[in-house]
């Protein structure tokens, strides 16, 4: 199906319920790719900041709407890198809560996840099994990304795979609304249990939380040590060697 708009051309689950994501920026890339919906292609978002670079893939999951009005960000841990185009089945590991305090105040959480083909992360089933320092690597990393620009994130914890897969299932009820209002989800995900959060040091939580995204409850591991929560300042928040043909850069600007 090449060519399909990757958006709304996906189904955001497999016949598995494994949930599919579609790589926009990956692994080693110092700028940050988007995929531009009425172009059809890759465009430019913005050049990172010097000594920046995206840890893993990035990407988003098609059919859904996040709280920023953009597809649900994933970041696919894998060490290899793939391609912007490139479609990944994935199990979800959790996500890391995030609040954009800047000009326009939103949630932009990251689900975390790993590919169904990865088999050395076979054992990985959840975010704690990254070990607390990866936790805090990749948090640092997009509190780093996001500098010089007005998002002025605030880490607000990590949940689990369970709450992950509930932040998809109403990413696509979200897109389903905004497109077809009142149509049914074309790929339901398995049901859903209830949640558990691991959340950030207090002086990284905000006093309001946000209405439909899960909630930080009683710390189940070590959680976020102050050092690690973005400092105040505006206002809230929720993917290159040889790139294939169907890639075309252009400066695009972001805000």
């Amino acid at each position: 199906m090449y060519g399909a708009n990757l958006v709304h051309g996906l189904a955001p689950f497999d016949a598995q319920r494994n949930v599919r994501v579609v790589i926009e920026t990956p692994r080693g890339s110092n700028v940050k790719i988007k995929y531009d919906e009425e172009l059809g292609c890759f465009s430019l978002s913005r050049v990172l900041p010097l000594g920046v670079t995206y840890p893993h893939d990035f990407g988003f999951v098609p059919q859904t709407l996040a709280q920023d009005g953009d597809p649900l960000d994933v970041m696919v841990l894998m060490d290899v890198g793939t391609f912007p185009g490139v479609v990944i089945t994935c199990r979800l590991l959790g996500a890391l809560q995030i609040e954009e305090r800047g000009l326009r105040g939103r949630p932009n959480h990251r689900l975390v996840a790993v590919p169904m083909k990865a088999a050395r992360r076979d054992d990985w089933r959840n975010f704690s099994d990254l070990g607390r320092r990866m936790q805090q690597e990749l948090e640092r990393f997009f509190i780093m990304s996001t500098a010089f620009t007005s998002k002025d994130p605030v880490l607000r914890g990590w949940v689990g795979p369970d709450a992950a897969l509930d932040m998809v299932q109403r990413a696509i009820n979200r897109y389903r609304e905004r497109r077809q209002p009142g149509a049914p989800l074309t790929a339901p995900g398995p049901a859903l249990s209830p949640v558990s959060v691991v959340p950030p040091a207090p002086a990284a939580l905000l006093n309001t939380p946000t209405s439909d995204e899960p909630l930080p409850l009683p710390a189940t591991t070590s959680p976020v040590p102050p050092s690690e929560a973005a400092p105040a300042s505006d206002s809230p928040a929720e993917s290159l060697t040889s790139l294939p043909p169907v890639l075309s850069i252009a400066a695009k600007t972001n805000p």
